[in-house]
């Protein structure tokens, strides 16, 4: 006769690749979370910073042309992307779709609110590389 510990559901063990994605993933979108509410709550003052650090950093001028409704969806969007690797990470499936479906549009969001920005293919490589990694787990997933 089964004991009633033997009853319990065994909980699922997180596999090493799932914990060093989810890992980095609790870093780059929890850094992007962070700058970009800094962004958005002091968007006046930063623009004013980044105005005067255009020559050593080309480029930067040209994020702040979004305008504060660029910084406040890639805060949504780097949030929904933790939340969705916070699933993950607790075996949960729900987490991969969360994370996929902000990826996306985090890849369209500079193309379609910062008029001469282009797709990077570097940052559709990493975010391909994360998914099909994550992907790869979900067999193990709840």
């Amino acid at each position: 006769m089964a004991t009633t510990e033997e009853n319990k559901k065994k909980p699922l063990e997180r596999p090493e690749m799932l914990k060093i994605l989810c890992i980095l993933t609790f870093i780059g979108s929890g850094l992007a979370v962070f700058s970009y509410s800094l962004s958005y709550l002091l968007f006046d003052e930063m623009k004013e910073i980044v105005g005067g650090l255009d020559k050593q950093y080309p480029g930067v001028k040209e994020i702040f042309s979004g305008g504060k409704r660029f910084f406040l969806t890639g805060f949504v969007l780097y949030s929904i992307s933790f939340a969705g690797a916070r699933q993950m990470w607790n075996m949960r499936k729900i987490g991969f779709h969360l994370y996929t479906v902000s990826q996306i549009f985090l890849l369209v969001l500079p193309v379609v609110m910062i008029k001469s920005h282009k797709l990077p293919l570097l940052g559709v490589l990493v975010s391909c590389v994360f998914v099909l990694g994550y992907y790869s787990n979900l067999k193990y997933m709840e």
